[in-house]
């Protein structure tokens, strides 16, 4: 294997961080450079809605400084990732195109579900927890993401806008801060926590552990090595609980200036430490058992950085991550009480129709994934009402997170799961603006996918699974499908003659069931 230098970009809401490793021959991996640019994205946006002039050209200078430092040190392959600032402001556009063309580097707006897995990624590399449930919380910013993870698999995952940066300047502006401003500010926490604790706590937590810049802090100034877990790298450091809680309630009594001197602080750290405070301990002081937090000293750079390195070695586990999205789908669909049974043979049925109908599709392996996670959530819009179910779907899947999924793959699984039934996708319609938003391909995508999801549902149309396998020829104007089954599919006969439509319109292909080998009606 060749050695190949790799740098990651992190654009936080409160600092954009650069750092920049070398994959060695053996698969070894050696830091090479590291900077951190305090630039304040988050500044206004929380408030606003828009990003900050200042803050805009800010960015784009250190991008140009970035760029020096990579060519400069002849990095293969770069990467940049934007999280809550730049995700949330209208104007966020701007600040991608003008990076793009000032330095060359493309900024990917991640969702807080990616932001996740990236720093679960980052936590599991550095500390073992294989074999332990851990909490991790990654407080940044704009947001605070909450990750249990469970022998290296995230089971619970949740995002919050409790970012510092957020809370500093809605809860916090003035220099002194008064008794009044921190109660209004914890009430407002407790609020927001109460569904994600109770959630927590519904699982067994044996460790808890922080990411962020905030927490590197804390763990410099109060960290301790923990005999307990003595296995755990030196600079994964300890703050007790109770030691973390004096710290906020005297950080609590200063000014941001007092913090700087006392606590030899940067300015823009002596600002953000408080909320950063009050939300951690808040959250450890109510955890079951918690008796403290582990400073894990990685961020999201270091979860993006493991992920180039494996797939520049060939050993990224794409298997492994494909399952972890479904188990993530699987936990969406769950928490809005879908029939599991059907979803999971949706999904078995449709994956074996996408595999054997790809000479006619000519979909790659993503749309195979994206085609799996619509089935398993093409019918939880039930939970809002099961009339026009397929419209509540979409909505519910846009707007939820599916850690491993990307902006626009949700979009693309809403869609899918939103023409699973009744209207075919219709670019002139303005009732189907969702669909109107995608490109070309992606229309051809989405509406391909949805043609394989209605067989695939039809052929469960009682919901029993009778369906135990399937195998199709492709004819030069018809399909045949033929269905192994203890039952006589007399309904799915008669449901595809209904849900085959898209697929006949779509590949201009009829469509022949036939049933343990024998035919019935032809779907034209």
């Amino acid at each position: 294997m060749e050695s190949a230098t790799l740098a990651a970009i992190d654009v936080g809401s409160n600092a954009i961080r650069l750092k920049i490793v070398e994959v060695k021959s053996d698969g070894t991996i050696e830091e090479q450079y590291q900077h951190r640019a305090p630039v304040r994205l988050g500044h206004e946006v929380f408030l606003t809605g828009f990003l900050n002039d200042d803050a805009i050209e800010q960015a784009i200078e250190a991008f140009g400084e970035f760029r020096q430092v990579i060519e400069e040190m002849k990095v293969h392959t770069t990467r940049a990732i934007a999280t809550s600032a730049t995700r949330e402001a209208i104007n966020g556009d701007n600040l991608v195109n003008r990076i793009y063309n000032s330095s060359g580097v493309q900024l990917e707006r991640i969702s807080g579900g990616e932001e996740a897995r990236l720093v679960q990624l980052a936590v599991t590399r550095k500390v073992d927890i294989q074999n332990r449930v851990a909490l991790v919380i990654d407080i940044g910013g704009g947001s605070v993401e909450f990750d249990v993870i469970d022998h290296g698999s995230i089971i619970y995952s949740n995002s919050l806008r409790l970012g510092t940066v957020r809370l500093q300047e809605t809860f916090l502006r003035t220099d002194t801060i008064s008794d009044l401003q921190i109660l209004l500010l914890r009430a407002y926490m407790e609020q927001l926590l109460e569904t994600t604790l109770d959630a927590i706590n519904q699982y067994e937590i044996d460790i808890v552990l922080g990411t962020g810049g905030n927490v590197e802090e804390f763990g410099q100034q109060l960290g301790v090595l923990d005999p307990d877990n003595n296995e755990f790298p030196r600079e994964v450091r300890f703050i007790p609980l109770r030691d973390f809680q004096r710290f906020v309630r005297e950080v609590s009594r200063l000014n941001v200036q007092e913090r700087m001197e006392r606590y030899d602080m940067a300015p823009d750290r002596a600002d953000v430490i408080l909320p950063a405070g009050l939300v951690l301990t808040e959250v450890v002081s109510n955890v079951i058992g918690a008796r403290g937090l582990y400073a894990a000293n990685v961020g999201l750079k270091d979860g993006l950085l493991a992920e180039m390195a494996d797939r520049h070695r060939n050993s990224w586990d794409v298997t492994s991550e494909e399952a972890e999205i479904i188990k993530a789908a699987m936990a969406l669909g769950n928490k809005y009480h879908f029939h599991m049974g059907h979803a999971k043979q949706v999904r078995y049925l449709a994956e074996l129709l996408f595999d054997q109908l790809q000479p006619i599709h000519h979909l790659s392996s993503e749309s195979r994934l994206l085609l799996s996670v619509a089935t398993a959530l093409h019918e939880i819009g039930g939970y809002v009402n099961p009339l026009s179910h397929h419209k509540h779907s979409y909505y519910l899947i846009r707007n939820s997170e599916i850690v491993g999924l990307n902006e626009k793959q949700l979009e693309l699984v809403a869609n899918i799961a939103r023409y699973h039934r009744k209207a075919f996708p219709d670019p002139n319609k303005s009732s189907h603006f969702h669909f109107q938003r995608l490109s070309y391909t992606e229309k051809e995508q989405v509406t391909r996918l949805a043609a394989i999801l209605r067989i695939a549902d039809a052929l469960d149309h009682q919901h029993k699974s009778i369906v135990e396998d399937l195998k199709v020829k492709i004819f030069d104007d018809a399909i045949e499908i033929n269905v192994r089954s203890f039952d006589d599919c007399l309904l799915e006969r008669w449901h595809l003659q209904e849900k085959g439509e898209l697929f006949v319109h779509t590949f201009g292909r009829s469509i022949r069931l036939l049933v343990n080998g024998k035919a019935g009606a032809r779907i034209e």
